[in-house]
């Protein structure tokens, strides 16, 4: 089911609709409110905490709050998120087990991108201690 799942997302729609949306802040604005708010309908605490800091990232990073960000990270979190939010992957959501493929991708783009993760979180803190 994974290797499906993901070879559906490399097929390169939702990186080509990502980059289209890195040049537009008001749908990335939009993506952060839909992916919140489909993350919170979706009850699952991990997928949630996993979403809103994707979220987090892209919303630092486009007020610039980030600026030490990898742009293909980023490429990628907004992908992850675009599919999150449409109803009508490979899965569609209002079939039973219809968030198992956004939950697989949302988890293999965090693990793709540990490094850079890491990085923001860090910067989290450093905000946090200062």
């Amino acid at each position: 089911m994974k290797s499906r799942v993901l070879k559906y997302f490399g097929r390169g729609r939702w990186l080509r609709m990502a980059a289209t949306y890195m040049t537009q802040p008001d749908k990335i604005k939009e993506l952060l409110k839909s992916a919140k708010k489909y993350a919170d309908k979706g009850g699952q605490k991990k997928l949630t905490d996993n979403v809103k800091l994707l979220g987090k990232y892209v919303a630092d990073v486009t007020t610039r709050r980030y600026t030490a960000y990898n742009r293909y990270a980023l490429l990628l979190v907004i992908a992850a998120l675009i599919y999150f939010v449409t109803p009508t992957d490979l899965l569609p959501d209002f079939f039973v087990g219809g968030l198992i493929d956004d939950m697989s991708i949302v988890l293999y783009i965090i693990k793709s991108i540990d490094d850079e993760l890491k990085r923001y979180k860090e910067h989290l803190n450093n905000l946090n201690t200062v």
